[in-house]
């Protein structure tokens, strides 16, 4: 009689929550479920930008401008606009992968004469800092016999201005401001009346 209630009682005694099979594999689900929603934040939620964000958080700090040359054929010179510049974060979050597009555009008329982007800041830039040089330049410009003919004909050469749009994750393109581009080539020195070389 002693045996058989003992083995009944073995039966119905119930196995400590903790050591149940089910018990661990629930834990295990949440865990992961808990990276995931992790994951997903960091990488998606955390990272994304409104345009406002974008607007709020980089402003053009330094910027140059200058015209590049561009190899198309030996017996020509092609030269591109191009636009060196510094942000700053002012915004409350790190800066990250952020795409720059810059519209080359007559002054007087508005017309595009070309465009160029590039995809900068690819380590964090933390807000108040401010970033390395970023240079963009156009794929399309003047084209002429040599540099200095550009120089020779400089009465006829129109007026450019750059826009300047920049693009974060999941974001729209947003207008950082307007510049003009300066009348300098790469390479060439002009000297204007009564002004010493080097000056």
């Amino acid at each position: 009689m002693d045996e058989k209630n003992e083995l009944f009682k073995d039966i119905t005694e119930k196995v400590p929550f903790y050591r149940r099979t089910k018990f661990w594999a629930s834990v295990l689900l949440c865990v992961i479920a808990i990276i995931l929603v992790v994951v997903f934040y960091k990488t998606v939620i955390q990272d994304t930008m409104t345009d406002k964000e974008v607007a709020e958080s980089i402003q053009i700090v330094w910027h140059d401008s200058i015209w590049v040359d561009k190899k198309v054929r030996p017996d020509e010179a092609t030269i591109v606009p191009a636009f060196t510049f510094k942000i700053k974060n002012t915004g409350r979050r790190p800066l990250q992968y952020v795409g720059f597009n810059c519209i080359f555009i007559f002054e007087e008329t508005g017309e595009n004469l070309t465009d160029g982007y590039v995809e900068a800041v690819k380590k964090p830039l933390p807000p108040g800092q401010v970033s390395d040089e970023i240079f963009v330049r156009g794929f399309f410009g003047y084209r002429a016999t040599s540099k200095p003919a550009f120089i020779k004909n400089m009465a006829n050469w129109k007026s450019v201005k750059v826009k300047i749009y920049a693009k974060s994750k999941n974001s729209g393109q947003v207008l950082l401001g307007v510049f003009p581009i300066q009348k300098k080539i790469e390479g060439i020195q002009v000297i204007y009346q009564n002004q010493e070389p080097g000056k």
